[in-house]
């Protein structure tokens, strides 16, 4: 069963986030005990849903050890404000500088049942999914140009850079580009209309990916 929302009001679905941590062997004790005063403190932020426990995925071939996590607010805006808290990061710093990593995702899923709630219609998950690629590849091609001049450490630079690329893409991008293609979403345009708006998303993709490696700033 979906977890539920923490509050009836909150519009749209919850916002699931899955995190990978890399941990060397030594500080394992260490990460199970930040992990545990990371989730204490999420718990006081309005929208928090729930946090799994890590999930230990074995060890990788440099000898780490692998852990995955999911953490779930209510809405993406509630996650942003945790995520970019003071409490947060005061409890993230002495890890990192003791060579704790991680890398997370957000649950594109989401995007497909935000999205099915704000259209007239049932819309397959795959479309959007391709919308969602379409905004998100160019998206964070421009971010990782814009933050690589940043004084930010590897953790901290793609913290940033998923904290913007999912704002954006969530708030601004994805809305806007499903209202242009909603005929074809919904189902409802001709079956020219239906071929054609998929071409010029395939095409745009095409377009994007050429010009990325021919400008010197992306193409490394």
């Amino acid at each position: 069963m979906p977890p539920t929302r923490s509050s009836p009001d909150t519009p749209g679905p919850p916002f699931h986030y899955r995190f990978l941590h890399r941990v060397a062997p030594a500080a394992r004790t260490g990460f199970l005990e930040l992990e545990e005063r990371l989730r204490t403190a999420a718990r006081g932020y309005p929208g928090f849903v729930e946090e799994s426990l890590p999930t230990s995925l074995g060890q990788a071939d440099n000898g780490e050890l692998l852990y995955e996590s999911a953490l779930t607010f209510a809405s993406l805006a509630e996650f942003l404000v945790w995520m970019d808290s003071p409490e947060r990061r005061n409890l993230l710093n002495p890890a990192e500088r003791g060579g704790y990593r991680y890398a997370g995702d957000g649950d594109w899923d989401g995007y497909a049942r935000w999205l099915v709630e704000a259209v007239r219609r049932r819309v397959p998950v795959w479309k959007v999914n391709l919308l969602v690629l379409l905004v998100l590849y160019p998206t964070v091609e421009v971010l990782r140009v814009l933050l690589r001049a940043l004084p930010l450490d590897g953790p901290s630079g793609l913290l940033l850079a998923n904290v913007c690329s999912v704002a954006l893409t969530g708030w601004w991008l994805v809305p806007w580009v499903s209202r242009l293609c909603r005929p074809w979403l919904e189902g409802t345009g001709s079956r020219r209309g239906q071929r054609l708006t998929l071409t010029a998303i395939l095409a745009s993709l095409g377009v994007l990916l050429l010009l990325f490696r021919a400008l010197p700033a992306t193409s490394t």
